[in-house]
């Protein structure tokens, strides 16, 4: 058993596979499969072997995995071990301690931050428990990721074009090509496009004569006086419709609308204001946002409205809707066109991302140490076990010698 899992989390094996999916990752970019007129990218990536490797990966990682989980599990035991057979020799690490107390070595060491264990005169003593864990959540945390990835495929991506206040209970899915049913019903109750503010141009004529007495070039939100006294302001002007709503002021305060398409007025019936307006040019308009009104039913009841935008989707059991093309047929009727998609993994990739992240924070700003404290003829002394190496980690180690109390260090 132990051959097996020796192979399966051997270094050399996570490089091979890593190379291999690297392989495939830029054959797939570069070399798309032809299907026709069509060049798909996804193939390599939809293929049983890619996903072989990814199976060798997933078992490569939880082999490590759990070699790492047992030897941080079992590390405290080995260091226990190691304190309890190490002889009264002094060793060329060692430092001498001033204090002959046991109790008190143990309090001033957890005074600088270590975690402490006493067996009979010895004692061990830890800092930084968790930056060891780190690594084996770390891969724990990939492995995460990977079945979050997997289960993606049990999701599905499709399309759905509606008329206004049309609806509908199936979507036709990308990966059967078929219409299946949705679970629930989705309706589209208003759409409307929104644009930038644009210039544009009207005119006023005499009601009678039907002459044109003036032309003014504005935008929304402008004022134009059109009379002494009264003024006219842009409240909206809708591009498709050619249609211009514009507020009406006397001496400077809002008193109602005038609708230029249309000749409707909300204003009160006694002011005349003896003109006609009428649009007369616009620029291009500059499509800002796609607004869109929805309403989701089940057994014929709406159970939730919400508003569909340009990369702000609908949500409804874990079917995320979002809008993806619109269109106005002859007749002047709107049609929007919604792409929906569900992922289940997605819950999985996101908390592996976070974990993921923790855990790389820990292993670079937690550091992992441990040292004894053992008896060596008439005294003490400390001994690094974990966490110490080469010149920096010395120095430490006579640092916190030192505050704990230590004579010179040993040659």
């Amino acid at each position: 058993m132990k051959p097996i899992l020796d192979f399966f989390s051997s270094v050399k094996l996570t490089l091979a596979l890593l190379l291999g999916l690297s392989a495939v990752a830029v054959f797939g970019t570069i070399w798309p499969v032809e299907q026709g007129t069509i060049l798909r990218f996804e193939l390599y990536f939809q293929s049983l072997w890619f996903r072989l490797l990814l199976g060798l990966l997933a078992l490569n990682l939880s082999a490590c995995t759990w070699q790492t989980f047992v030897r941080v599990l079992g590390e405290k035991k080995r260091l226990l071990g190691q304190l309890k057979n190490a002889g009264p020799a002094m060793q060329k690490t060692d430092h001498d301690l001033v204090c002959q107390d046991i109790d008190e070595l143990s309090s001033r060491l957890q005074e600088q931050g270590y975690s402490v264990t006493l067996t009979g005169d010895r004692l061990l003593a830890r800092r930084g428990v968790i930056g060891r864990w780190a690594l084996p959540v770390l891969h724990l945390s990939i492995l995460v990721i990977m079945v979050g990835a997997l289960a993606a495929q049990l999701g599905f991506v499709g399309t759905l074009n509606l008329y206004v206040t049309h609806q509908s209970e199936e979507y036709f899915d990308w990966a059967s090509e078929t219409d299946v049913p949705l679970g629930f019903t989705f309706r589209l109750d208003h759409f409307e496009p929104q644009y930038y503010p644009i210039d544009l141009r009207f005119a006023t004529y005499d009601k009678e004569t039907r002459k044109q007495l003036q032309e003014f070039t504005t935008r929304e939100g402008e004022r134009v006086d059109i009379s002494p006294g009264l003024s006219v302001q842009v409240q909206r002007f809708f591009p498709d419709e050619q249609h211009l709503v514009l507020g009406v002021l006397r001496e400077g305060v809002l008193i109602g609308e005038y609708h230029s398409l249309s000749g409707e007025r909300t204003y009160p019936n006694n002011i005349d204001l003896g003109i006609e307006i009428k649009l007369t040019a616009f620029r291009d308009p500059l499509l800002k946002q796609l607004h869109c009104e929805v309403s989701i039913l089940e057994n014929d009841e709406v159970v939730r409205q919400g508003i569909i935008e340009v990369n702000t989707p609908l949500v409804h059991r874990g079917v995320a809707i979002y809008q993806t093309a619109y269109s106005r047929d002859d007749s002047g009727f709107w049609t929007c066109g919604f792409q929906l998609s569900k992922d289940p993994g997605e819950p999985l990739v996101w908390l592996g991302s976070i974990v993921l992240t923790l855990a790389i924070l820990l292993v670079f700003f937690v550091r992992f140490c441990a040292v004894g404290v053992v008896p060596t003829g008439h005294a003490f002394c400390l001994r690094p076990l974990a966490g110490f190496r080469g010149e920096v980690g010395q120095e430490r180690l006579r640092g916190l010698a030192a505050g704990i109390g230590r004579q010179a260090p040993n040659d």
